[in-house]
């Protein structure tokens, strides 16, 4: 008889699912050789990421079916169902159909021994491209049942049903994403083998499992995969999730500990005078908001710990006046300074802005972008040393620029940066790590702030400087007819001499079909308002071109900009007082609130317009097109925008090379698992909490979360 083995993760993440010795380790009920797996079936396991026992054992249900609760399709066809139902049977024809309007439309039709279902999917969904005539699917949706007792279903959920009731003993069925050339019986049978042939192992002590409740994590495995009920589901998720979140908080303990004990910071001098100076610039007082970051920001500045600070606020709060503040502390004690920003436009408006700002004090400050062509005297004064301030692109990090005394690195809008492009600005390869502050434009979630960013200590700026108005917004369809009420609003505007933005997602109408585009947009309104000055902006202009509208923009040359997301951020002009924001729906809903807050900066009331795209309706865009349009009607706040964002969109990938990351979390759900996220991060700071039990924790992330492990320690 063949030993068992410890069902640690750790252990298990070291053999191969398809390795021959390996397979020995974990051996068959009987003890007998495990038969070799096919190439086929290896390429499959390997286009998922499923390499070895442990990937397979964290290769979670997608969702469970309660067996007791399948319906024949005679049953549907008979009743009076509200809701959702589940039935299974066979797929006996695909079709696809496109409309007129470039609807995609793909039909199966899926009978069991009592009747036939049609199910539609609506969009480009390519459902066909996964299942094939023939297949035993499961088919979760809302029934439409018609006239003639046929049954429609729309948009349904659908997976293989590999199945065998009669012999499978199962009340409550898991389904798993689909692994190319396997079925989900052949790892329902690998895991039961898995499961029975390995001893209970849990890496957390038993007093903290009893404190918080906690499921031991070889039932919480054994039961996500293989349950008898919704509770042991529901117990099973909560420890499998608190583990995942707990890797995450074992990281950035690990980061913070590094950066207080390894690295060499700068020791700043503040000077109460440079605070009230700039007071004096801006010609406004400072929020309590403001004075508590700088606050926050100047302890971080006087310790020799190097800082790394997320400063983060609604539109219009007053973010750039604390980071000049910081900047203006750097340059005054001897460092240089840089601001990194994601386009030239926004680089030259801090320019703009900060050396307005800093117009009392004596130091240099340099814009670095790449339209610049002859940076060899800025990166000269780089070399040497010299204390100044530098703002910029992405050109601040070229090879040819190596800053020498580099004390402050601002990055603004950083989720627009890759992650190697942070890092090179502040590995400047000296002996002090130079301090760090991230601003990001809109608020992040909390859950967001506590995963992705929870190696940063976080600064909110939650107030507005006096005197900032509401912005009213309005909803217009994409009928043709409404465009004369748009035209109005724009009247009413111009007759008060203020300026206008429009934005639209592209430049030219043959990137997308229904889109409006800036080119035809500013065609338009150039013939309908002849006596105002309508110009274009856009990302594939020449720098010079770009430099001289801006110019003309903030001087009141320009009436009307049309323009495509290049004016996003950053746009500080007092008296734009209309944002009309075409193809509306197209846009993100943090976006749609960034554009919205480039009017309402001075003191005259301004609107903000949600344009469809042509012809489109609010019932006839995307369910999550008209909930974003939804939500920006019904709120102005940043940080309820981030939200419902959130809820609206996902998480998705939002660290790495790509931004990625959070995408690794197999089980936890950031959107909806606030709570034990919190839990996570009590267990993990709990005095009962070992330094062996964090120690083994930190092992298993830096196993299963390699982009996280890449962003934060290289």
């Amino acid at each position: 008889m063949i030993p068992k083995i410890d069902l640690n993760l750790l252990t298990l993440s070291d053999k191969s699912l398809w390795g021959v010795e390996n397979l020995k380790e974990i051996p068959s009920s009987t003890g007998s050789s495990t038969k070799k797996i096919s190439k086929n079936k290896i390429n499959g396991f390997k286009s998922v990421n499923i390499l070895t026992y442990a990937d397979l054992i964290r290769y979670f249900p997608r969702r469970y079916i309660e067996r007791s609760k399948i319906m024949s399709i005679k049953e549907i066809s008979q009743s009076d169902v509200k809701g959702e139902v589940t039935f299974t049977g066979v797929v006996t024809d695909i079709s696809v159909f496109t409309t007129r309007t470039r609807l995609r439309i793909t039909t199966f039709k899926i009978s069991d021994d009592t009747g036939t279902v049609s199910a539609k999917w609506f969009g480009p969904q390519y459902i066909e491209r996964r299942f094939s005539k023939e297949d035993r699917v499961f088919i979760t949706g809302k029934p439409e049942v018609k006239k003639n007792g046929s049954v429609e279903v729309k948009n349904a959920y659908i997976e293989i049903n590999d199945y065998d009731f009669e012999k499978d003993n199962v009340s409550f069925v898991p389904i798993y994403r689909k692994i190319p050339n396997n079925s989900p019986n052949w790892t329902r049978k690998k895991l039961n083998q898995i499961f029975q042939n390995t001893n209970d192992y849990d890496p957390m002590p038993a007093k903290l499992r009893s404190k918080y409740k906690i499921a031991p994590r070889t039932s919480a495995l054994k039961n996500i995969h293989f349950p008898k009920s919704s509770e042991e589901v529901s117990k099973a998720r909560r420890r499998l999730v608190i583990d995942e979140f707990m890797y995450l908080q074992s990281f950035f303990h690990k980061v913070k500990e590094i950066n207080k004990n390894s690295q060499s910071g700068v020791s700043f001098i503040h000077n109460e005078k440079n605070l009230t100076l700039l007071i004096k610039d801006i010609g406004f007082k400072l929020t309590n908001a403001q004075t508590r970051v700088i606050g926050e920001i100047k302890e971080d500045m006087e310790s020799s710990v190097p800082m790394k600070r997320l400063l983060q606020g609604d539109v219009g709060s007053g973010k750039t006046v604390v980071a000049t503040y910081a900047l203006i502390t750097a340059v005054q004690s001897g460092y240089q300074a840089a601001l990194m920003a994601p386009t030239e436009v926004l680089a030259e408006q801090h320019y703009k802005n900060i050396k307005e700002m800093c117009k009392n004090f004596t130091f240099d400050i340099y814009l670095i972008t790449s339209a610049k062509k002859d940076k060899s005297r800025i990166q000269s004064i780089i070399e040497e040393g010299s204390p100044a301030l530098f703002i910029g692109t992405h050109a601040l990090i070229q090879e040819k620029i190596r800053f020498n005394n580099l004390g402050l690195a601002i990055i603004d809008e950083q989720h627009r940066f890759g992650v190697e492009q942070r890092s090179k600005l502040t590995d400047v390869g000296t002996s002090n790590t130079p301090d760090l502050i991230i601003m990001t434009a809109t608020p992040i979630p909390r859950t967001t702030a506590l995963t992705v960013y929870g190696d940063l200590d976080l600064s909110i700026l939650d107030e507005h400087p006096s005197g900032r108005k509401e912005i009213t917004t309005y909803y217009y369809d994409g009928l043709k007819e409404t465009q004369e009420k748009i035209f109005n609003h724009c009247d009413e505007h111009l007759k008060k001499n203020s300026q206008i933005f429009l934005v639209c997602p592209f430049i030219e109408e043959s990137e997308k079909m229904d889109i409006r585009a800036a080119q035809s947009v500013y065609e338009i309104y150039k013939e309908k308002f002849s006596n105002s000055n309508v110009e274009l902006l856009h990302g594939k202009m020449e720098s010079s071109q770009k430099e001289s509208i801006m110019r003309d923009l903030h001087t009141g040359k320009i009436d009307i900009l049309v323009s495509t997301v290049v004016i996003e951020v950053g746009i500080d002009v007092a008296n734009a007082t209309l944002m009309i924001i075409e193809s509306a729906e197209r846009f993100g809903l943090s976006q749609i609130h960034q554009l919205r807050g480039r009017v309402g900066r001075g003191s005259k009331k301004s609107e903000c317009i949600l344009h469809l795209s042509e012809k489109k309706k609010l019932d006839t865009v995307t369910i999550e097109g008209k909930s974003r349009i939804e939500a920006a009607m019904n709120t102005s706040d940043g940080f309820e925008i981030a939200d419902l964002d959130l809820k609206i969109r996902g998480e998705g990938k939002v660290l790495g090379k790509d931004q990625s990351g959070v995408s690794e979390l197999k089980i936890a759900d950031i959107k909806k698992d606030l709570e034990l996220l919190i839990t996570a991060k009590d267990i993990f700071e709990d005095k009962e909490a070992s330094s062996k039990f964090k120690n083994r924790i930190f092992d298993e992330a830096l196993v299963f979360l390699p982009h996280y492990k890449e962003i934060l320690f290289g």
